[in-house]
């Protein structure tokens, strides 16, 4: 058995580099940790939270895909952030709807990649 300690970052193929880390950027306050790493990567964080954007020119997510990253929102926060949502028109696919006591949304970022913000956290 392999023993994990932690989540040390979730990849997301994204078609711009720059497209994107403006969009983790504005939305949720990611900072770039580390463009260094590499061509077409850029390392961004919030709080606990680190993701890698690898540059895959031309990319964009499968339609019916179910993949994506989900962020936990504090209850007091959710209509605040689908309002901010709705405010930069960005592309809602599911949602706002009650689930497990809590509320869930699942949007797109600029290459379909999904994400959801919901709460309560799952377990």
């Amino acid at each position: 058995m392999i023993v994990i300690e932690s989540i040390n970052h979730i990849g997301i193929t994204v078609s711009s580099l720059e497209e994107s880390v403006k969009f983790y950027k504005e939305l949720f306050d990611f900072d770039v940790i580390d463009k260094a790493s590499g061509p077409g990567l850029t390392f961004m964080r919030v709080a606990d939270i680190t993701i890698g954007l690898y540059e895959v020119p031309g990319f964009k997510n499968q339609d019916g895909s179910k993949n994506r990253i989900s962020f936990y929102v504090d209850e007091e926060d959710f209509e605040d952030a689908v309002d901010e949502i709705q405010e930069k028109e960005i592309e809602i696919i599911f949602g706002p709807e009650d689930i497990r006591k809590g509320k869930t949304v699942v949007f797109l970022d600029p290459d379909g990649n999904q994400i959801e913000l919901s709460y309560p956290m799952v377990g």
